[in-house]
């Protein structure tokens, strides 16, 4: 059997965060591959019973990944390794063994690969605290921010966009997310090399039910700046006036939860909203399942998955024009695309759904189809698996 071998994957494999990682591995059943990958830790075990998860354990990321690279340069050497699979690339980083040609002459494939954005204080602060694995401070990041801000373009990027697209060269296939990605990923690697192939959603677990008629709205994130929940709540002070018995329900925790409690306060919303803080994803996906619009003001990201949660609960969603928010929500079907920083067309488009219930039906029951026919993690499993065997022969 041809074995596959996969790493780096996201450092702790389980279902929270969206599980990218985890949700892909989990539906690679297949009788003709095994599959062997590399994590720091693992909180849910996988069914596939061809996927073997191998925890290398570390205090955090950095003391894992200098366990994870020796690891797999042994599987190299040694294997058999009929495929090498990078799962967890993020944009502008780079894989030393592709870099400096150990994996031989392995069929690489690399992806899901994401566009970047741009990378504020705050997720600067966010990103340094996920590798040394506890939080920090920003009076202690914030400098170091502005430090390297300030000497990015001429010192830092041309070394690191060097090694990125050396990555991306070394492999046989690039696996992107959308096409928005395929336009970025295409400035670095031949087009034939690219794939699109999107992340998606277990339909089985968020649930298809038609959205009840109470004037409910869920907004799920961490409270942060990126996430827009400062224009949302503008948005909402319009959408009350017409509509005083709107209720928001926001599910996350963040570094801004004091400031926007405080404009809640300002814009006398405190009826209209309930900060829920971080919660088990059933009880996001109870209130989805009744809720009449899922809104996501969102500045950036790089694929929104809590989208497709949303839409595969048939709830209709008013998402910012992010990349690649128009192919996965197709504006007055799924929902609707509102531009970024702009409260006016959220509350229009909020208003549109509250003041129509039919028109709300209708939209639920596409945002459904849109997920089982594009965006069902079985099936995206099964182009990783064909993309496998057309590398195997």
């Amino acid at each position: 059997m041809p074995r596959v071998l996969v790493g780096p994957t996201k450092a702790d494999i389980h279902n929270d965060e969206y599980g990218k990682s985890y949700n892909l591995l989990n539906n690679l059943h297949d009788d003709y591959f095994t599959i062997d990958t590399y994590t720091r830790t693992v909180s849910d075990s996988l069914e596939p019973a061809n996927v073997t998860v191998h925890p290398l354990g570390g205090s955090n990321r950095i003391v894992f990944y200098a366990k994870l690279y020796p690891a797999l340069l042994k599987e190299l050497r040694h294997g058999p390794v009929d495929i090498y699979h990078h799962m967890n690339l993020s944009y502008r980083w780079f894989n030393p063994l592709l870099v400096s040609g150990l994996h031989r002459n392995t069929p690489v494939v690399v992806g899901p690969c994401q566009a970047g954005h741009a990378i504020m204080a705050e997720e600067f602060n966010r990103m340094l605290s996920s590798w040394v694995g506890t939080d920090l401070s920003r009076s202690l990041t914030d400098p170091l921010h502005e430090a390297v801000d300030a000497t990015r373009d001429i010192v830092l990027d041309p070394p690191r966009m060097d090694l990125f697209k050396r990555t991306l060269e070394a492999a046989d296939r690039v696996v992107v997310v959308h096409e928005e990605a395929r336009e970025v990923y295409a400035e670095f690697v031949d087009e034939s090399k690219l794939r699109t192939i999107p992340l998606g959603v277990d339909p089985d677990f968020f649930e298809y039910s038609e959205p009840d008629e109470p004037k409910e709205l869920v907004a799920i994130g961490s409270l942060r700046e990126r996430k827009g929940y400062d224009v949302l709540f503008e948005a909402l002070n319009q959408i009350q006036q017409e509509y005083p018995e709107v209720h928001l329900h926001v599910f996350g925790h963040g570094p801004l939860e004091d400031e926007l409690h405080t404009q809640v306060e300002r814009l006398d919303l405190d009826g209209n909203v309930t900060f829920h803080g971080y919660v088990d994803q059933s009880v996001v996906r109870e209130h989805l399942s009744r809720a009449r619009a899922f809104v996501h003001p969102s500045r950036s990201e790089s694929f929104s998955l809590v989208r497709l949660e949303a839409m595969s609960t048939g709830c209709p969603v008013v998402v910012t024009d992010i990349s690649g928010a128009r192919e996965m929500v197709r504006d007055g079907e799924e929902g609707f695309v509102v531009p970024i920083e702009s409260p006016e067309p959220i509350a229009d488009a909020v208003t549109t759904l509250l003041s129509d219930y039919e028109l709300t039906k209708q939209i639920s029951r596409q945002a459904r189809d849109r997920v089982e026919e594009k965006y069902d993690w079985r099936k995206i499993a099964e182009e990783y698996l064909d993309l496998y065997r057309s590398l195997s022969g």
